[in-house]
């Protein structure tokens, strides 16, 4: 009987290191969903995407591993909107001073594809659900 005792609590103990470690990696994970500015992340290639979409606008950031933004002279961005008709129109972003770049949003979107044009290459990710685009900061 007592060897049964025993085996029972070690296999408890191992369950509850499993819970923890799952606990941290699903923290985790939304942690990185959601970028400096307040916005949804998308990581590509080397960098990481943040659109954010507070309202009638748009605003788009290129960040790097560290989610600093990365400066945007000589660098542009493009949307394209992909209605639920399976229509779509592109529009280009203007430059804000703070790195990032703005357009008019397009209500009732399904979904969106951000490219920048950095560094000699195209940096793209898409964006669903773009409802939730907005996370109030407290």
């Amino acid at each position: 009987m007592p060897i049964t005792l025993k085996s029972v609590e070690v296999g408890m103990v191992f369950m509850t290191f499993l819970y923890c470690i799952l606990i941290v990696f699903v923290s985790r994970s939304k942690a990185q969903t959601i970028g400096p500015n307040g916005g949804i992340l998308e990581k590509t290639q080397n960098y990481f995407i943040e659109v954010k979409i507070p309202g009638k606008f748009i605003y788009a950031y290129l960040l790097d591993k560290k989610l600093n933004a990365i400066n945007n002279k000589e660098k542009s961005c493009n949307v394209k909107f992909y209605l639920p008709d399976s229509t779509g129109f592109s529009l280009k972003l203007k430059l804000l001073t703070d790195g990032g770049f703005m357009g008019e949003n397009s209500n009732g979107f399904n979904d969106c594809l951000v490219t920048f044009a950095a560094f000699g290459q195209s940096i793209s990710a898409r964006f669903k659900n773009a409802s939730i685009f907005v996370i109030e900061k407290s």
